[in-house]
């Protein structure tokens, strides 16, 4: 394959990569609005109906969304350790001209590791910092009530 055929492809799947990183991020963005708009809906549907065990699944509603922002950061990481490894055999190419020989592509994520990099997600700051607190309010409210 020549060089420029080959640049091609990299600056393809490097851009495919970016694009994958702003569609997880997007979809985190969504996740984290329903959650915090079912959370309080739900939270006032308590207060409504006076029943505190709606509270338990305003709980339930945060650790579902809780989980599936972790899986959809765990793939984005994925596309990120790609895109990283493209920018670095880009930089390669054009301080040297040439291609580093461990490097290939395409070379998409297969995200054959889904579980265990979702749980160590789940306990990363950035994704907990809205679930945490909103699991903990509902807890509070519902011992004091």
């Amino acid at each position: 394959m020549s060089q420029d055929n080959q640049f091609n492809l990299v600056k393809a799947e490097f851009e495919l990569t970016q694009r994958q990183m702003d569609k997880y991020d997007n979809l985190s963005a969504r996740v984290k609005t329903w959650t915090a708009t079912l959370w309080a809906a739900l939270l006032g549907w308590s207060f409504q109906v006076n029943r505190k065990e709606v509270l338990l699944l305003s709980i339930l509603i945060v650790l579902i969304f809780w989980c599936l922002d972790a899986v959809n950061k765990s793939f984005r990481q994925d596309y990120k350790a790609r895109r990283d490894k493209i920018a670095q055999a880009l930089k390669t190419f054009f301080s040297t001209n040439s291609w580093s020989k461990d490097f290939f592509a395409p070379d998409l994520p297969s995200h054959d590791h889904r579980g265990i990099k979702t749980i160590k997600g789940l306990l990363r700051p950035h994704i907990f910092l809205l679930y945490v607190p909103l699991i903990i309010v509902s807890l509070i409210i519902f011992f004091i009530t």
